[in-house]
């Protein structure tokens, strides 16, 4: 993603760079609109290069405003289902250990157990 990244980044700065001198011009209200409505026809004259170059951010901007919620939530699912195979994996840690502490018990009793019997029998 990074090399999409940086390879659209170079393509604008060799865009910018090959059209930094040709201008272009961009109709805010057309002739014919402007004569329909009595009003005087407006344009606005700019450098390729500079219009180039305030696409590029407006997509950038678009892009990063669109994808940095997304990243948020994405994000904050993440965090919660971490934490629940933190709680998941302590309850089995917990109860491995309470198993172990029963077998232990359960082994001196049995222990216990038997010497008693050898004693009753002697």
């Amino acid at each position: 993603m990074q090399i999409l990244s940086i390879l659209s980044a170079l393509g604008v700065a060799l865009l910018v760079l090959m059209n930094y001198h040709n201008a272009i011009s961009i109709n805010l209200l057309s002739k014919k609109f402007a004569t329909l409505m009595n009003l005087s026809p407006h344009t606005l004259t700019f450098d390729l290069a500079i219009y180039t170059f305030a696409v590029f951010l407006l997509g950038m901007f678009s892009v990063l405003f669109f994808i940095a919620p997304l990243y948020k939530s994405l994000k904050d699912k993440y965090i919660a289902y971490k934490r629940e195979l933190e709680k998941g994996s302590i309850s089995n840690t917990s109860a491995e250990a309470k198993i172990g502490v029963l077998e232990n018990k359960i082994t001196v009793l049995e222990k216990a157990l038997d010497d008693a019997l050898k004693r009753k029998n002697q």
